[in-house]
């Protein structure tokens, strides 16, 4: 079943952009109640894409994040009768990621993979440290996140796109660039683009040590 199928009423339009710097909540996680490998979503929007892959990988566990309130309420009744484990987190999914995955990881849980599908790309030089990757966060996160873990980036933006690229090279981490929807899930946001044949942008790295 997908998420659009639900009887779950999707939330009215919300204010498209939220200042993620704002947002102060600090949350904390111990991990769920087995050894399972966990996907990570954070902006999660609707969670097409989670849910879908989700579907694909029966035996993962999943973390989903999405910093509007609205969204984040109408993922947790999403993912509620879910067979997989599943745990919905509002607020700023990037500044709590270490509080959410690292009593994981210190138990020897696998992060296997966490996406940033088509964040808000901040444009004006004076929001850029607004964004969900920044010279600060590969510096902070590289020195506790698992080396096995890959991070998928997917935007409609070049100019996001080509600075992240940039700041990856800046900080010597490898990144492979690829050009199909991840898996052959498609988000909405992604298939309103594709329809207009607008490009997608996409890279995945890992931070080895």
């Amino acid at each position: 079943m997908k998420p659009t199928q639900t009887k779950i009423k999707i939330p009215n339009r919300v204010r498209k952009h939220v200042n993620p710097l704002a947002d102060l909540q600090v949350h904390s996680f111990d991990g769920f109640n087995n050894n399972n490998p966990v996907l990570v979503d954070i902006g999660a929007y609707r969670g097409e894409f989670i849910y879908a892959l989700l579907e694909k990988y029966p035996d993962h566990n999943g973390i989903v994040c999405e910093i509007r309130k609205a969204y984040a309420h109408y993922l947790t009744e999403l993912f509620a009768d879910r067979k997989n484990s599943v745990r919905v987190f509002d607020g700023n999914g990037s500044k709590n990621l270490k509080n959410l995955l690292y009593p994981m990881i210190q138990k020897g849980i696998l992060i296997e993979r966490i996406f940033y599908n088509f964040p808000d790309p901040w444009l004006k030089d004076k929001h850029k440290k607004r964004r969900v990757i920044t010279e600060k966060f590969i510096i902070d996160t590289k020195t506790w996140i698992d080396p096995r873990t890959e991070f998928v980036v997917q935007t409609d933006q070049l100019p996001l796109f080509e600075d992240t690229v940039e700041l990856l090279t800046q900080q010597n981490i490898a990144y492979e660039r690829f050009y199909d929807s991840y898996e052959g899930i498609k988000t909405r946001w992604e298939e309103l683009k594709t329809e207009r044949n607008e490009e997608i942008y996409r890279i995945k790295f890992r931070f080895t040590k």
